[in-house]
């Protein structure tokens, strides 16, 4: 990529907190899973994404960060954006989760709450649009990292004589170096073949994987430092991440709105 275009990307991605695959890759999981819609499901998505004022799955998965930055009603759901893991091991259990104010729990939360036909449509609406955010959150590596960094806001990094953290590289960096557009990345995640995990619909599961990822030997760089090498050994990682995070919530859509 042109030095003006590295700066161009530098300058939209380096200041600010991290929100889990930036825009990107969570229009990339919505757009995705939305092709894979049983008729059922894809009708009564489509009915409330339009009672939500959204026009596609992959619109509504940005609005979980939009709502809680802007809306101070929704502050809460600040913590159901991760998990984090004691040091060492990634075996989820309920007491990592207090009062289930994570991620896992969102998940199995909104899911629930989206497939219960009796609830008032508004909060179903609602649920929908925290549940594609939330699938894809979990699926970032590091919202399902440790407490110790922050998972990873705390551990800073060096690129190209940039200041960056870990947590921001993984949300946004690897994707965006290639200077896709959010479409074209779409479709060549979507080339990507179906994993035999991609009917694993737990989320537990779902968070220790990430978790393991994590805790790979090259995942932390040493010193500190990166270069184009490390981005490009990790996004097969980060790619993978997304086609799982795709299969898997049409997987949950369909399950929750089969007739």
């Amino acid at each position: 990529m042109p030095m003006r275009c590295w700066l161009f990307v530098l300058a939209i991605f380096a200041a600010g907190d991290a929100s889990a695959w930036g825009r990107t890759g969570h229009r990339i999981t919505g757009e995705l899973a939305a092709r894979q819609l049983q008729p059922a499901a894809r009708a009564e998505v489509e009915r409330l994404l339009a009672i939500g004022q959204q026009s596609s799955l992959a619109t509504a998965s940005l609005w979980a960060d939009e709502v809680r930055e802007n809306d101070p009603s929704y502050r809460w759901s600040t913590p159901l954006h991760w998990v984090n893991f004691p040091p060492g091991q990634c075996h989820y259990e309920p007491s990592i989760c207090p009062e289930s104010k994570c991620v896992v729990a969102a998940i199995e939360r909104f899911a629930a709450e989206l497939a219960n036909p009796s609830l008032p449509d508004a909060q179903r609406a609602v649920a929908l649009n925290f549940l594609v955010h939330f699938v894809g959150d979990v699926h970032q590596p590091l919202h399902a990292g440790f407490a110790a960094d922050r998972g990873g806001n705390d551990f800073q990094i060096n690129f190209q004589r940039a200041g960056w953290n870990l947590h921001s590289v993984w949300d946004t960096l690897i994707l965006d170096s290639l200077g896709l557009s959010a479409a074209a990345y779409g479709d060549r995640i979507a080339a990507l073949p179906r994993s035999t995990q991609a009917n694993e619909l737990n989320p537990r599961r779902w968070a220790e994987e990430s978790c393991e990822i994590v805790g790979r030997a090259d995942f932390y760089p040493p010193r500190h430092k990166i270069t184009r090498r490390y981005l490009d050994n990790m996004r097969p990682i980060a790619d993978a991440r997304l086609k799982l995070a795709a299969d898997r919530l049409a997987g949950v859509l369909n399950q929750a709105l089969q007739p």
